[in-house]
């Protein structure tokens, strides 16, 4: 098992309730979608699994290992791409990526090569000087060298022009065939879940969450446009 909810609750500081009760495991290739308007607690879910959210109450276990411990030892079994990311700008890309193959055992150099042709980055760019979707590409190209069992994806495709968003889903299902690991996407693209994940975890306007198959993704609207 990769990720186990425990009648998981998770309350704001203003008092409102995000979840409650929540049980969910999550097993090897499982790809999960994360799918909700802006503020119904995509980010907050995937930050909960990363063990930044004091959880209200229960337990999420992440490689049988309590996500709250500080002293965990599967941290190099995870990686988390997100559109908010603080990077010193100084740093070459070809610099942040070495940082990356020293921190992960399994990285694939042959990998990063591939994405940094088919996300067109130039290895020798400072990050400065990267555009937030460039930076994004970036940070993908090190999670799929890295070749972890746990992806953790933020709202990384919204900032993706759709050359690179049809690339990136295009290159995750390949590596979903190639490699075992298990992906959260969070996204408030409905169309962004259809072709490459398994399941929906969809928080409603009550914070609510509705767990589908993504065969069923119709039921959740009426159409089938943008979730914003």
């Amino acid at each position: 098992m990769i990720i186990d909810f425990q009648d998981v609750t998770y309350m704001i500081p203003n008092g409102d309730i995000i979840y409650k009760n929540l049980n969910l495991k999550v097993f090897n290739n499982d790809f999960y979608g994360v799918l909700g308007k802006n503020g119904a607690g995509k980010s907050t879910l995937i930050e909960m699994i990363m063990g930044l959210r004091k959880l209200t109450q229960g337990t999420i276990k992440v490689f049988g290992e309590d996500c709250s411990s500080s002293s965990r030892q599967n941290k190099h079994k995870i990686f988390v791409a997100t559109n908010d990311i603080q990077i010193p700008g100084s740093i070459e890309v070809s610099a942040l990526l070495k940082f990356y193959e020293e921190l992960y055992p399994t990285y694939d150099r042959n990998i990063e090569a591939e994405l940094l042709k088919l996300f067109e980055i130039e290895s020798h760019k400072k990050i400065g000087a990267l555009s937030t979707g460039q930076k994004v590409k970036v940070m993908l190209i090190a999670g799929f060298a890295a070749k972890v069992q746990l992806y953790l994806f933020d709202e990384v495709t919204a900032v993706l022009d759709p050359k690179s968003r049809r690339n990136f889903f295009i290159f995750l299902n390949r590596f979903k065939n190639e490699h075992t690991c298990s992906v959260f996407l969070a996204t408030n693209i409905a169309e962004d879940l259809e072709n490459c994940m398994d399941k929906v975890i969809f928080l409603d306007d009550n914070h609510q969450v509705l767990i589908k198959d993504v065969a069923d993704i119709d039921e959740l609207f009426e159409d089938k446009k943008e979730a914003s």
